[in-house]
């Protein structure tokens, strides 16, 4: 994506109204620039994807507001419900000379199954997969990745349920 698409997804968006229009208009606005998109692509404002063209978003899939989408691959697969101020991260800095500062990256996908909900101030990192139907609970950092009909909670995120 280059600087000028970035700035037109901007100012675009501030004409855009909030509210449940103004959430579909804004994912129609990122849908040229994703690398798939399904039906139904929901984005509340203030919400920034850094790389859109890195993510796949399937059908019916909403990221709430001001959430952050970074760098790497991330894959959000039907039904997705992404909570306010959720940040999906998919690489990490790397360590060069005692300075993460220019010690570049290591990129690992992100996968939210089908039918998952990351809750409120969620922090999904580098190569975690959230298996379907599963719950991260408001204000986990999830380190690892969980299977099918999980329920996830705390730092760093484990399992709640089931047992």
């Amino acid at each position: 994506m280059t600087k000028w698409n970035r700035l037109k997804i901007k100012l675009l968006g501030i004409f855009i109204p909030d509210g449940p229009d103004g959430d579909r208009s804004r994912g129609k606005l990122y849908e040229p620039y994703l690398k798939a998109y399904g039906e139904n692509f929901k984005v509340a404002c203030q919400v920034l994807i850094y790389n859109p063209n890195g993510l796949s978003v399937g059908n019916h899939v909403y990221i709430g507001f001001n959430s952050y989408l970074g760098q790497g691959q991330i894959t959000l697969k039907d039904e997705v419900l992404i909570g306010n101020f959720v940040s999906i991260t998919a690489s990490n800095h790397l360590k060069e000379n005692n300075s993460y500062r220019f010690g570049g990256y290591d990129a690992k996908p992100v996968v939210i199954n089908k039918g998952s909900w990351l809750g409120a101030h969620s922090c999904i990192l580098a190569g975690v997969t959230i298996g379907e139907s599963s719950l991260v609970a408001a204000g986990s950092v999830v380190t690892k990745s969980f299977k099918n009909n999980s329920t996830i909670a705390g730092i760093p995120a484990k399992l709640i349920h089931p047992k």
